[in-house]
């Protein structure tokens, strides 16, 4: 949406979860108090194992996952300064409040189940309601923590504006291990993708308690490319605990082994960002499923033995990319590439546990799709496949044209935020 957005948007996508990760948070989210300490002596890896990342479970899980440990203002518009805020073309009529937003830390669960923290961004409507529709923003693929929506100042805090200036109480979390979160981030751990998230909103709903206001009812969820995948599983979720208003993702790469992944190797995703995006999962999931104890299994040299460091979270974007060579081939060994098009073992389990967004399924609420069909990065079969997988119900998808990644999102978002204004009170 400027000039660093598309920077990140080479580097924005996927994701995946479990209904059972967010299940020990939902009561929370539905209206439980805040009481209570987490676990004694936990502490936050957020690498090792691929665990359900549930929590523990009971009145004790609900208590503190999602306490807010602190907070602080980063932004604060006037209802007449929003759309010189917003990016050229993302502004909507519609947008007529004010907003505050606030980055949160707040208290959740990591790879293990343990008690850790991660931060995310909380952007309230500046009007008089007492009672707040919630919304979900979900950003996309990100390694450099302080490109995170609560950090930097640039890009997904867009998104999460125009629907505040909407009416609602909107949560963008920064997930686990970004922001200002522990640990190296888990990217595309399933379970994580959704407890973060849900605790977030666990933490809105109980920061705008603290002043005053109610925020309740069924949840709008979008996201873009990474969050896309998100937001289908968010959703799912929800769709048990508080209910959802409505699901808007955009371009996301739904099926990472059935499409993404074999495209990324057959040059169909642009090749630098298909080297960034296949170099990321594949150090990410070893730390969690173990799928080499050697670099050199996966990478070749000159590369093997310096491919983790990239993906530290303090390295940028630019640095990391720097560190990569210009396509798959030139990094990944011929081996691994058939473990990517057919996987096995660990990877197999990985793909198993992480890769159906959106596999078949009737959701009980309005699903919004966008897609580009010029989308170098998430290709739009992902999006074909998903919107066949889905079995019916009130669902369609948006082209927006032979665009790239990033303007698939700069022209989706006021339609989402369109689409938004209609199931809000003005």
């Amino acid at each position: 949406m400027t000039t660093t957005m598309m920077k990140l948007g080479s580097a924005a996508l996927l994701t995946t979860m479990t209904l059972a990760a967010a299940a020990p948070a939902m009561a929370a989210v539905s209206g439980a108090t805040a009481s209570g300490t987490p676990a004694s002596g936990a502490t936050a890896s957020g690498t090792t194992a691929p665990g359900a990342a549930s929590g523990t479970t009971g009145s004790t899980a609900t208590s503190w996952r999602g306490t807010v440990v602190s907070s602080m203002r980063v932004l604060h518009l006037g209802a007449s300064e929003i759309k010189g805020y917003l990016p050229p073309g993302v502004f909507i009529p519609a947008a007529r409040y004010g907003v505050d937003a606030y980055r949160i830390v707040y208290r959740t669960v990591d790879v293990r189940g343990r008690s850790t923290t991660a931060s995310g961004l909380v952007v309230l409507p500046r009007n008089d309601r007492h009672r707040l529709r919630p919304a979900v923003w979900l950003h996309g693929t990100q390694s450099f923590r302080k490109d995170a929506p609560s950090v930097s100042p640039c890009c997904d805090r867009a998104a999460a504006v125009l629907f505040a200036s909407l009416g609602y109480a909107v949560t963008a979390p920064d997930y686990l291990g970004l922001g200002l979160g522990r640990g190296n981030h888990p990217y595309f751990h399933a379970p994580t993708m959704v407890s973060a998230s849900v605790d977030a909103m666990t933490a809105t709903r109980r920061f705008a308690a603290a002043r005053g206001r109610t925020v309740a009812g069924p949840v709008a969820v979008s996201g873009f490319s990474q969050g896309a995948n998100g937001a289908f599983l968010l959703a799912k979720a929800l769709e048990k605990g508080p209910g959802v208003a409505a699901l808007a993702p955009i371009s996301g790469a739904y099926e990472l082994f059935d499409v993404e992944w074999p495209a990324a190797l057959d040059g169909k995703v642009a090749p630098k960002a298909a080297t960034y995006y296949l170099a990321y999962i594949t150090v990410a999931w070893n730390r969690l499923y173990h799928l080499y104890d050697d670099e050199s299994e996966v990478f070749k040299a000159p590369y093997a033995g310096h491919v983790a460091a990239l993906f530290d979270g303090r390295h940028t974007l630019d640095e990391t990319a720097a560190g990569l060579p210009a396509d798959p081939a030139h990094l990944l060994t011929s081996d691994y590439m058939a473990r990517l098009r057919h996987p096995t073992g660990s990877l197999g389990r990985a793909a198993r546990a992480n890769d159906y967004a959106c596999r078949p399924w009737r959701a009980s609420f309005p699903i919004r799709m966008f897609a580009a069909h010029g989308d170098p990065e998430a290709v739009f079969e992902n999006s074909r496949r998903c919107l066949a997988a889905l079995e019916g119900g009130d669902v369609t998808l948006t082209d927006v044209g032979d665009v790239d990644h990033i303007t698939s999102v700069v022209l989706s978002i006021p339609r989402v935020g369109a689409y938004l204004a209609t199931l809000v009170k003005p």
